[in-house]
C-alpha cells in the first residue's frame, strides 16, 4: 500500500501523525502500539497511483476506502476533523517549503503534498509475518551449538534460520535466506553420509 512513501499514518483519536512513514517496520509498529488501538493510513490520489494495481482490489475487499472530502474521512474514522486538517496543512507546507519534517521524513527524496481527491484511508495494525531469530547457522547451513560448533548431520535453511536479519527486515528479504540456504543445506546433506 502506498500509505508509508506518499501518504501519512495518523492516531486517530489525535487526528495527528506518529511516525515517519518511511521508517523500518519495527518503528512504524511501536509507534502504532504505543497509541493503544489501530491507526489509519491517508494518501491522496496522486499517492495512490503507486499502488495503482492492487487500488481497485482493496477497495472492493473494503480494506481500503475511498473519501471525496478530508472530513467526510475524519468522520468515517470517528478524527477529529480540524486536528487532521491541522496535520495536513503541516506536512504539506513541510514538503512546500523544503523543510525537514516533523518526524524525519525524507521529504526531498520526491514526497508531495497530500492534497488531491479523492482521499484513500486504511486502517493498520502490526502483525506476526516473520519471525526474527531461530537456530543458528555458519555459512555452509550447518546449524550450531551454543559455542558455535556446528551440530553434525544437522542443517537449516529458511526461516527457521537466526541470525540473518537482527529486529527488522526488509519486504521479501526472506526469500534470499530460503533460497540460498536451501540450495547449501541441499548440496551439504547430500555430500554428507550417514
Amino acid at each position: 500500500y502506498s500509505v508509508y512513501p506518499a501518504g501519512i499514518l495518523v492516531d486517530p483519536v489525535t487526528g495527528r501523525r506518529i511516525v515517519n512513514e518511511w521508517a523500518d517496520r519495527r518503528t512504524r509498529s511501536d509507534a502504532i502500539f504505543e497509541t493503544g488501538h489501530i491507526c489509519v493510513g491517508i494518501v491522496d490520489a496522486d499517492g495512490a497511483k503507486i499502488a495503482a494495481e492492487s487500488l481497485e482490489h482493496s477497495l472492493n475487499r473494503g480494506y481500503v476506502k475511498a473519501f471525496p472530502t478530508l472530513s467526510e474521512l475524519s468522520k468515517a474514522y470517528n478524527m477529529p476533523s480540524g486536528e487532521l486538517e491541522s496535520t495536513l496543512r503541516k506536512y504539506n507546507h513541510a514538503i512546500n517549503a523544503g523543510q525537514p519534517d516533523t518526524f524525519g521524513k525524507p521529504l526531498a527524496n520526491g514526497a508531495k503534498p497530500v492534497t488531491t481527491p479523492p482521499f484513500y484511508a486504511i486502517r493498520l495494525w502490526p502483525k506476526v509475518h516473520y519471525t526474527p531469530g531461530g537456530l543458528g547457522i555458519n555459512k555452509k547451513a550447518q546449524v550450531i551449538d551454543l559455542r558455535r560448533r556446528p551440530i553434525p548431520h544437522l542443517f537449516a535453511a529458511g526461516e527457521v534460520c537466526g541470525g540473518i536479519h537482527g529486529a527488522s527486515r526488509l519486504g521479501s528479504c526472506a526469500l534470499t535466506e530460503c533460497i540460498v540456504f536451501g540450495r547449501i543445506a541441499g548440496q551439504q546433506a547430500a555430500a554428507t553420509h550417514i
